[in-house]
C-alpha cells in the first residue's frame, strides 16, 4: 500500500449551504440558545434513562466473524486506513459495492437525515461482521427496497414523543426514543399505498421524499400525520444506546461497530492536510451550527495519528470530516456535545433470537 493514499471520500474545504438556517434542525424553531438546548436534552434523557435504563447501558462488544473481519480489514487497508482502524463510513461500499450517496436534506430534518445513515451502518455491521441472522431492509440505494428506513415517519414519531408541532427540527433525546421503538421499512405496503396516493412513490422519494411535495409530506409527518396508522408496522428496535461522554469511549464504541449521532452547536472547517493526502478538520470557533451530525468510525493514519470520521452527509456526499482524536476530546471536555451511540439492533420477530 502506498504511503500516500488520498482515498478518503469526504470534504476538503467545506461548502456551507446558503440556506444554512433551514438546514440546522437541532431545535423546534423557537430559537433557544445553546444552554437551553442542552438543558432540554439532559432532562429528556434523564426521563428516558429512568424509563428504560437497560437500553442506555453499554453492552460488551461481540467479536466479529474471523474471515469476514479479515476481508474488512484488508478493504480498509486498501483505502489508506492503517491497523487499529474501524472506519464505518466505508461499510456501504464494502457491502453494496459502491458508496450509498443518498440525497441531501430539504428541510430542518437533520436529526433524522444525518442519523439514518449510521443506523444503516450499524445494521450492516451486525449482518456482515457479526453474522446476525437478520435481513437488510433492502439492497438498493433508493426506492422501496433500499437499505434504510423511511425517514419522515421516524422524524414524525420522535416529534410526537416531544410534542413538537411547529416549524422544523428535533432533539436527540426523542429521536433516540423513536429508534428504541423501531423503524418503518420503505417497502411496507400501507406506507407504499400512502405514498402512491401522494404521488411520492418515485425511486428517489425513498428513503426521503424529494421536491416541494416531498418537503410538504415530510412536514406532515412532522406534525404527526400518518403516525398512528403506521406505527403498528415498525421493526428493528434499537436495544442499546449508551450516552457518550468522552473521545475514548467514542473510539471504543466505534471499534465495536457502534456509530453515534451528535447534536451540538459545533461548526466544522478545514485546518490542514495530512501527508497521507486527506483533509484535516476541526471545530470552527468563528461559526456555529445548531445541527445534528454523526460519528461514523475511526481510523489510524500512517504516522499513528488517530482520527474520527464525522459525517454530515445530509448536506451532500462530500461532507465527511476527519477530526483528530485530541481535538474531539477537547470538544467533549466542554460539555457541549449530546452524543448517543447506535448499538445493538433487534431483528424482526421472524428472525432467530441472537444473544446480546
Amino acid at each position: 500500500m502506498s504511503k500516500i493514499n488520498p482515498d478518503f471520500r469526504g470534504a476538503d474545504e467545506i461548502a456551507v449551504p446558503k440556506n444554512l438556517r433551514e438546514m440546522c434542525g437541532w431545535s423546534d424553531k423557537t430559537d433557544p440558545d445553546e444552554s437551553t438546548l442542552l438543558d432540554i436534552e439532559q432532562r429528556s434523557f434523564g426521563a428516558l434513562i429512568e424509563e428504560t435504563p437497560q437500553t442506555f447501558t453499554e453492552r460488551l462488544a461481540r467479536a466479529a466473524v474471523g474471515p469476514m473481519l479479515e476481508k474488512w480489514n484488508q478493504f480498509q487497508a486498501d483505502r489508506g486506513r492503517y491497523p487499529g482502524s474501524n472506519d464505518l463510513s466505508l461499510l456501504d461500499e464494502f457491502v453494496h459495492g459502491a458508496p450509498l450517496i443518498w440525497l441531501a436534506q430539504l428541510i430542518g430534518s437533520c436529526v433524522c437525515s444525518n442519523t439514518f445513515r449510521p443506523w444503516v451502518a450499524r445494521l450492516m455491521w451486525q449482518v456482515m461482521l457479526l453474522g446476525d441472522p437478520f435481513e437488510f431492509l433492502g439492497r438498493s440505494e433508493f426506492g422501496a427496497a433500499n437499505y434504510s428506513f423511511y425517514g419522515p415517519f421516524q422524524y414524525g414519531l420522535a416529534r410526537q414523543k416531544a410534542n413538537m408541532t411547529r416549524g422544523d427540527g428535533l432533539y436527540c433525546a426523542p429521536f433516540t426514543w423513536a429508534l428504541m421503538q423501531g423503524v418503518l421499512r420503505c417497502d411496507q405496503p400501507q406506507l407504499r399505498s400512502l405514498l402512491k396516493r401522494e404521488g411520492l412513490a418515485g425511486k428517489n422519494d425513498l428513503p426521503e421524499p424529494q421536491g416541494r411535495d416531498g418537503m410538504a409530506l415530510y412536514r406532515d409527518f412532522g406534525r404527526h400525520r400518518h403516525i398512528g396508522s403506521l406505527r403498528q408496522y415498525i421493526q428493528y428496535p434499537m436495544a442499546e444506546s449508551p450516552q457518550v461522554t468522552s473521545a475514548q469511549q467514542l473510539w471504543d464504541l466505534a471499534l465495536a461497530g457502534k456509530p453515534a449521532f451528535v447534536c451540538s452547536m459545533e461548526a466544522i472547517h478545514k485546518v490542514g492536510t495530512h501527508k497521507d493526502g486527506f483533509a484535516i478538520h476541526a471545530r470552527n470557533p468563528r461559526d456555529q451550527w445548531a445541527h445534528n451530525m454523526s460519528f461514523q468510525g475511526v481510523f489510524v493514519a500512517s504516522d499513528g495519528e488517530r482520527f474520527f470520521r464525522e459525517s454530515n452527509e445530509s448536506w451532500g456526499e462530500k461532507h465527511i470530516y476527519n477530526r483528530k482524536f485530541d481535538e474531539v476530546d477537547r470538544a467533549f471536555r466542554t460539555g457541549r456535545l449530546t452524543v448517543q451511540a447506535i448499538g445493538e439492533l433487534e431483528g424482526p420477530e421472524s428472525s432467530p433470537t441472537v444473544a446480546a
